[in-house]
């Protein structure tokens, strides 16, 4: 009962989080918006930096310091004297645009049109090997299907190096679901809240990055625990050496597969994911970050 009050509790406050879009200044003229879309008109500037989070912004004056969007587009069409950084996003600089630093695309894509400036170095981490116009089977591309190869091939990697650790929070991801997916979600929710405001008054953008891969990380680590946890209760006989691999591979594939239903399939990886963050945070990932006590 406990477990279901929790998740209700967290559901309200992302709902309410989401429906009340807004956007603040900073004193030192810095723009954060959160779940909304931000235009910078042209002749406005801003004299800090400006930031998204699941929105796109559209800048068609001047922003002096650094452009950051997460879960959301950059459009330049003015200048920005910064870098400009859209995660899970693309950056697009128009014509005549002009970007002072460097334009990152991490898991996103940096494009530039004829006539657009951009003094720094570009660079993004947009797959190009995914032929188009190819499918193995309906909903599903032949790039799809090399995905899923990857990322199950990493999860295999995960069981390997961390065998101990996934142990642990396969344990810790076979009870509690409802209270675990309640604690993913806020997790989730403080990540998304905390990074463009650490990006721009603490740690910078630079190790805001690499502070975002290591949550992916994690991410992989527990997913990879949840979906052996699924295989062990979908086959529970298999047993022997390589059993892990056999039920993460029945976990992984059933996920996928469900993922072709739209409806269905998107609640399944939900599911997964925000269960996941919440063993991971729960067992402080597998015990992982906690420091082993002196014998």
């Amino acid at each position: 009962m406990k477990g279901k009050n929790f998740i209700c509790i967290a559901f309200l406050v992302i709902a309410l989080i989401m429906f009340s879009a807004f956007r603040f200044d900073i004193n030192n003229g810095d723009s954060i918006t959160l779940f909304d879309n931000e235009v910078i008109p042209a002749g406005d500037i801003v004299t800090g930096d400006a930031v998204t989070v699941f929105g796109n912004l559209e800048i068609k004056g001047t922003i002096r310091g650094d452009v950051v969007a997460v879960f959301g587009n950059v459009d330049l069409y003015g200048e920005a004297k910064g870098d400009i950084v859209a995660v899970f996003g693309s950056v697009n600089v128009h014509q005549d645009a002009i970007v002072g630093g460097d334009a990152v695309g991490v898991f996103g894509s940096v494009n530039r049109e004829q006539g657009a400036v951009i003094r720094g170095e570009i660079s993004d981490t947009k797959a190009g090997f995914m032929p188009k116009g190819f499918d193995v089977m309906p909903n599903m591309s032949f790039g799809s299907v090399i995905g899923m190869m990857i990322v199950y091939g990493l999860s295999c990697l995960v069981a390997a190096i961390l065998p101990e650790r996934i142990r642990q929070m396969v344990q810790s991801s076979q009870g509690g679901q409802v209270r675990l997916f309640g604690i993913g979600l806020l997790v989730m929710l403080v990540f998304i809240l905390l990074i463009p405001i650490l990006m721009i008054t603490i740690i910078g953008i630079i190790p805001a990055i690499l502070l975002i891969f290591a949550f992916l990380i994690v991410v992989l680590i527990s997913t990879t625990a949840v979906y052996i946890a699924l295989g062990q209760k979908i086959a529970a006989a298999v047993e022997g050496r390589n059993a892990v691999y056999i039920h993460l591979l029945i976990g992984f594939v059933v996920i996928n597969a469900l993922g072709i239903i739209p409806i269905l399939g998107a609640l399944a990886a939900m599911a997964v994911f925000f269960v996941g963050l919440g063993v991971a945070f729960d067992t402080r990932v597998g015990g992982l970050f906690v420091r082993k006590k002196a014998l």
